[in-house]
């Protein structure tokens, strides 16, 4: 077993300077203008159907960046970036940094609202989309206060007071984790890394910038792929030669089920050397389903780091000779470049040998803070005392760890009212928030409940209480997908008269979260009874089973019923109104493929009801 000691000396004002001298920016720069022309015309950016070299990105870096200046961006501003992930957005990015600027990626799926809301809320100074840079008139200069332009970037994560924290990363902290990530994953030039997560999650920003560091490739899904099965998932990577995969682990855990045992050559990852995961915790039976695949040569990376530890913070490395940690759980490891770990009771003290605690992460590689919020920064991010290191802070993470005896952590669940969710970090409360802004919504409890599968995932539920004649479950989740990205939806919505309160007046969230995962459970008996009335399930739809068409449209249709634990979900019902999402479609595609059908995970989420989708079922 490879594991990262879990203890790092404290990192020296000397250490720091020495990858601040060499960030990113100035990195990739040199490669683009190194008077070597077979190293300036390497390839940085491919997708399925262009490639752009060092030189290349360096040019439209610049001239965006020029664009920039001439709106009059400079040093502590933030620039929005409203494009989708690809060569484009690398570009805009690089230019913000070469202002002098931080930038604020967004993730294109998310509904304009909201991204309209992180612009304003960020105070950004321009914005860049489809049409180019372009000036926000409203936005006052320097929004960041950091004059020096010593700014990386800006994420939104979900907020514990109901609205997103922005958590601000600065430049030394950045270029000091793009070195030990490249370290950790052992980067080279001639490595390809593809670009999987959404541009707004902070993954996407170790995917990018690492592997231009080291002069490596970054390789790009197509904008159409928004869910792929384990054969186009395949074959994507092959197409784009990619030797580093990161995924998240909900999305890894699925794939693995569904490839485990099969030995296609259309399920072929042999290029492929590493494969990290993370976002959620994995367990030690889902690396047996990753070894029994086509995964299984690649070594195993378990990432684990809140967005204010700068992305991975931890990391634990498995590779594919090594024998499984006798935990249930995969551990996270250790100590990722020059960060420092400490397990603490509710004393701040180091808790004794085994025991749980805390995780609290130091060192020099850590967020600046949240973005115009110095209460929420303090309350967050403290002096650290075991530190040497002058001026040496700590992130109070709110995880609950323990140290093994090897040095490793394992991750043992959340402190407060956080959860994670098919890899997103999410605050109920923000939820809940979002929930009670809604017409005819007068209370609102949000809880994480277990999604059946056996398999360690979770589903953001919902309980309400409406105003009589207020409006239905489909109806709030409608309202909901128009203004919120899709991960802060719930997928199982309640409606009630009355909520359940505690003596003291107030929700009680325990007798939701037993009243829904009651819930979930019939929803799920129903339709495990759906499966086994395939004529009466035809005749409700009003089809004949003994059409083809209607036969697999019957399947279909019963399939959604028990994964969304739905069973009144009809023919002319739409998917995505009724809490279907990627990882769903993914489970309904390896299903129709076990009975001879072929449908595209992503022809299920742009269809427009499970008809249209049935249409466009292939048999194989």
């Amino acid at each position: 077993m490879t594991s990262i000691s879990t203890t790092s000396s404290p990192a020296t004002p000397t250490t720091v300077a020495s990858a601040a001298s060499k960030r990113v920016a100035d990195r990739i720069a040199a490669r683009a203008g190194d008077p070597d022309i077979t190293l300036r015309e390497r390839v940085a950016l491919r997708t399925s159907d262009a490639e752009v070299t060092y030189a290349e990105l360096s040019e439209r870096a610049q001239k965006t960046a020029a664009e920039l200046s001439a709106l009059g961006v400079g040093a502590g501003d933030i620039v929005g970036v409203r494009l989708p992930s690809g060569p484009g957005a690398v570009a805009a990015m690089l230019a913000c940094w070469h202002v002098g600027a931080a930038f604020l990626p967004m993730d294109a799926s998310a509904p304009d609202a909201h991204r309209d809301h992180l612009l304003s809320r960020s105070a950004a100074r321009a914005v860049i989309d489809g049409d180019g840079p372009r000036s926000l008139t409203d936005a006052a200069p320097s929004a960041t206060g950091s004059p020096k332009g010593d700014d990386a970037y800006v994420i939104y994560t979900s907020g514990s007071t109901g609205t997103p924290k922005g958590v601000l990363v600065g430049q030394d902290a950045f270029a000091e984790h793009t070195t030990a990530i490249a370290d950790l994953l052992e980067l080279r030039d001639t490595d390809t890394v593809l670009q999987f997560a959404g541009l707004g999650f902070d993954v996407a920003q170790e995917e990018i910038w690492p592997t231009l560091a080291v002069g490596g490739t970054v390789a790009f899904l197509d904008s159409k792929d928004r869910a792929l099965g384990p054969a186009e998932l395949a074959r994507r990577v092959r197409e784009l030669n990619v030797s580093v995969l990161q995924l998240p682990t909900s999305y890894w855990r699925l794939l693995c089920a569904q490839m485990r045992g099969t030995e296609s050559p259309g399920l072929s990852f042999d290029g492929v050397r590493t494969v990290v995961i993370g976002g959620e915790a994995a367990g030690t039976k889902d690396v047996h389903a990753h070894r029994d695949g086509p995964l299984g040569h690649c070594t195993l990376v378990n990432g684990y780091g809140p967005t204010e530890t700068v992305v991975t913070c931890t990391a634990f490395v498995l590779r594919a000779h090594e024998p499984l940690p006798p935990t249930a759980g995969l551990p996270i490891g250790g100590p990722v470049g020059e960060r420092r770990l400490y397990v603490l009771g509710a004393d701040r003290r180091p808790a004794a040998g085994d025991s749980p605690g805390e995780l609290w992460v130091g060192g020099s590689p850590l967020a600046e803070g949240y973005l115009n919020d110095p209460q929420r920064t303090a309350e967050r991010f403290h002096a650290d005392p075991f530190g040497s290191a002058s001026g040496a802070r700590m992130y109070r993470t709110g995880d609950l760890v323990r140290r093994h005896r090897d040095g490793t952590l394992e991750f043992l669940g959340r402190l407060d009212n956080q959860v994670k969710v098919r890899g997103y970090r999410i605050e109920l409360d923000e939820v809940e928030r979002h929930l009670t802004d809604t017409r005819g919504v007068t209370a609102a409890a949000a809880v994480a409940l277990d999604d059946g599968t056996g398999t360690g995932g979770r589903i953001l539920a919902a309980a309400l209480a409406v105003t009589a004649g207020g409006p239905t479950a489909e109806e709030i989740r409608e309202d909901l997908r128009g203004r919120l990205p899709s991960h802060l939806v719930p997928g199982l919505i309640r409606v009630r008269d009355a909520l359940p309160l505690t003596t003291s007046g107030k929700i009680d969230r325990k007798a939701v979260a037993a009243v829904l995962a009651d819930e979930h459970t019939a929803g799920e008996e129903a339709g495990a009874g759906v499966r086994v009335r395939a004529d009466a399930d035809a005749a409700s739809a009003g089809i004949a089973a003994a059409d083809t068409a209607d036969a697999d449209l019957t399947l279909l249709l019963k399939l959604i019923r028990t994964l969304l634990r739905a069973p009144d979900f009809g023919p002319d019902d739409d998917f995505l109104a009724h809490g279907g999402d990627s990882l769903v479609a993914l489970r309904v595609s390896g299903t129709l493929r076990e009975h001879g059908l072929r449908l595209r995970p992503s022809d299920l989420l742009t269809a427009q009801d499970a008809r249209a989708a049935a249409v466009r079922m292939e048999r194989s």
